[in-house]
């Protein structure tokens, strides 16, 4: 990773129409038709990504490493969500962010998260050897 500091305050954003597949209801909560917080954490590591466009090495790509989310308003299916990620840190392979979604209504949710740079051909063969380690315990 050659990331600096100087990648302090980049952004990144997401925006989409809530579809039914992001609702709390596709998430177990029958008829409520809002967006669900693990759908909302997932825009929220996409736009994180997004942020980190172009800053990563050639081998090298971002995992999930901490969450912390307020989700505080609901937000409708069919409703128009924006997530905007801020880079506030970079602490050697892992990087902060600053996270907001907003609706027509306002923000609905705000909290920080972080991702670590990883080598990706050791991340996977990791998993290779996890994935496999599975397999042959289930006979």
């Amino acid at each position: 990773m050659n990331m600096t500091e100087d990648a302090v305050g980049r952004q990144g954003r997401v925006t989409c129409v809530v579809e039914r597949s992001q609702s709390a209801n596709a998430y177990g909560n029958p008829d409520l038709w809002a967006l669900a917080t693990p759908a909302l954490v997932g825009l929220m590591e996409m736009a994180s990504m997004d942020a980190l466009d172009g800053l990563l090495q050639v081998g090298e790509r971002s995992v999930g490493s901490v969450v912390e989310v307020e989700h505080r308003a609901p937000t409708p299916v069919g409703a128009r969500v924006d997530v905007v990620a801020r880079i506030d840190e970079v602490d050697g392979r892992k990087v902060w962010f600053s996270v907001t979604a907003s609706d027509q209504s306002g923000t609905v949710a705000a909290g920080r998260h972080a991702r670590v740079v990883v080598d990706d051909a050791r991340f996977r063969a990791r998993l290779a050897e996890l994935d496999a380690g599975l397999r042959s315990s289930r006979g």
